[in-house]
């Protein structure tokens, strides 16, 4: 069994639908953006899951992808420790 990893963020809404990100390249924000819909900031896991921004930063830090996450993994963290730029929108 492979070790759990954070895959890509997704916005949790209210009513429980989730929206997710294209790829790891995608923050919360662009989601937030093109859906139009706000909720809570979560991950989406290697598993399929959704986890907490909490459970993400333990899970990411278990799973080496981030040396220090701190209480809370931020989409930015998760580019940024495997060295991926986010994508600029089209002008």
């Amino acid at each position: 069994m492979s070790k759990l990893k954070v895959i890509k963020p997704a916005i949790v809404e209210k009513s429980g639908k989730v929206d997710k990100a294209k790829s790891v390249k995608d923050s919360h924000d662009d989601i937030i953006a093109k859906t139009g819909k706000k909720g809570k900031h979560e991950f989406v896991l290697s598993d399929g899951t959704i986890a907490n921004r909490k459970k993400a930063a333990k899970i990411a830090k278990a799973a080496g992808e981030v040396k220090d996450p701190g209480k809370k993994l931020h989409s930015h963290e998760l580019r940024q420790a495997l060295g991926i730029n986010k994508e600029k929108e089209p002008k």
